[in-house]
């Protein structure tokens, strides 16, 4: 134990508090090796794939890729690809291998340290932070030693940050989709169109999704004459209908679920306006519109008011904070009960929330791991938001892999809301493990 603490001392000549080193003393994760490998999203496009390996056996984490990115995300891979985020990743493995112990998720700051070092050290004094690794190796690094760091402790991820959660996230599930994540020319100009069921338990929402799912599908079949079946890279109908018609479809399936499960299901858009915004107006296509700045806050409220949304999404372009603000202000002063998320407007980004929150623009927040890449980051981003009672969204993205860090965050972060998508094999990795999750925790109760 002391040869380790003298070598922890001194690797990479950094300088280890004390109660770091103690705190090795009674709990400590060797990394005994770490391998990068390039793996397939579910849009088949590359990403990265880690293991981690302690002495408490094999732990992996993927990343996953977005469509339909915000201009303040960190970039997913190093400028010259993914091939190049990998070797790096592994070269890094190696010099971490039997050489750092980590202890707590604190700790990845130590790794983050010696990443951006190590950066600096390949270009010469002039890499930007994570600029060799990107995002998603951070993303995928971070989070696989994260889950070696909570079994060193014997707990999986979620219990490793809470023990006992009061909660389990609600699914927001995407029924029909538009815009960038469909490849057909005639569209929605909006993005997602969403469900969210009002229930205490897991299951029962999962299961809800579901059924909602089913009633829509025969729905489409009988209302969009144009549907030949295509789906989005989410699994999502993808139709030909404009975003109203798409509103006045999903009005039924929410009153079809409330009447056959006695559960109420609310609805939500993700509009993903700085997709069509161009120049000072947005531009819909799908009924060859355009609107101005105040146009578009008018038409939103009054598609919250008139379809009684209970989530919004990306309303405004990206950099429109005083729209934003605008927005909030109209459905306060009309009573309006809706989240007004922001994804694009924050990409997880510290900074951009805290403007967000002063200039009280949102009070409903996307969370997207891979949006920086840096776990720690992103757990100061849920922190401030809660902090100031903005609710919190995780989510997945629409190329996505089997790894379920966001279920185990969601759970161990106390986030309400899970965006996942309702169908696909690398959804339900998140889906079904939020239900074994839940599983567990009636099991220990009843213990």
């Amino acid at each position: 134990m002391c040869k380790l603490v003298i070598l922890l001392i001194n690797i990479n000549k950094f300088y280890l508090s004390k109660t770091f080193i103690f705190s090795i003393l009674e709990y400590f994760m060797l990394i005994n090796s770490i391998t990068a490998s390039k793996i397939k999203d579910s849009r088949k496009e590359d990403t990265i794939s880690v293991v981690v390996e302690t002495k408490d056996g094999k732990f992996e984490a993927s990343a996953p890729s977005g469509k339909s990115k915000g201009k303040n995300e960190r970039a997913a891979f190093s400028p010259k690809g993914v091939n190049l985020t990998i070797d790096f990743v592994n070269a890094l493995g190696k010099k971490l291998e039997n050489n750092v112990a980590l202890s707590s998720f604190h700790d990845l700051e130590m790794i983050e340290e010696i990443i951006k070092k190590y950066e600096q050290q390949i270009m010469k004094g002039k890499a930007q932070d994570f600029e060799i690794i990107g995002a998603n190796g951070l993303f995928a690094l971070e989070s696989a030693l994260l889950k070696a760091i909570a079994a060193s402790h014997g707990k999986e991820l979620w219990q490793y940050f809470n023990e006992k959660p009061s909660m389990l996230p609600l699914p927001l599930g995407n029924i029909i989709e538009g815009a960038k994540h469909v490849k057909q020319s005639k569209k929605p100009d909006f993005q997602e169109f969403l469900v969210l069921p009002k229930t205490k338990h897991f299951f029962d929402a999962y299961f809800i999704n579901l059924q909602g799912y089913n009633i829509a599908k025969k729905l489409v079949y009988d209302i969009d004459k144009d549907y030949s079946g295509a789906l989005s890279d989410e699994n999502a109908f993808a139709v030909s209908l404009d975003n109203e018609a798409v509103l006045r479809l999903l009005s039924e399936v929410r009153n079809e679920v409330q009447v056959k499960f006695a559960l109420p299901l609310e609805l939500g858009i993700d509009i993903a306006a700085s997709s069509f915004y161009n120049l000072g107006n947005y531009i819909y296509k799908n009924k060859e519109t355009k609107l101005t700045k105040e146009q578009q806050i008018s038409f939103i409220v009054d598609l919250i008011e008139k379809f009684k949304l209970a989530y919004v999404e990306d309303p405004l372009h990206e950099e429109d904070f005083n729209g934003f603000s605008m927005l909030m202000k109209k459905i306060n002063n009309r009573k309006l009960k809706c989240m007004i998320t922001g994804d694009d407007l924050i990409c997880t980004n510290l900074e951009r929330l805290k403007k967000a929150v002063k200039e009280k623009c949102i009070n409903a927040l996307i969370v997207k791991p891979n949006q920086q890449g840096s776990l720690i980051e992103t757990k100061k981003v849920v922190d401030f938001a809660q902090e100031n009672g903005i609710r919190c969204v995780i989510s997945h993205r629409s190329g996505e892999t089997h790894d379920n860090t966001i279920a185990h965050l969601a759970v161990g972060w106390s986030i309400p809301i899970i965006k996942t998508g309702i169908l696909g094999k690398e959804r339900f990795a998140k889906l079904h493990e939020l239900v074994r999750i839940e599983r567990k925790i009636h099991e220990n109760k009843k213990n």
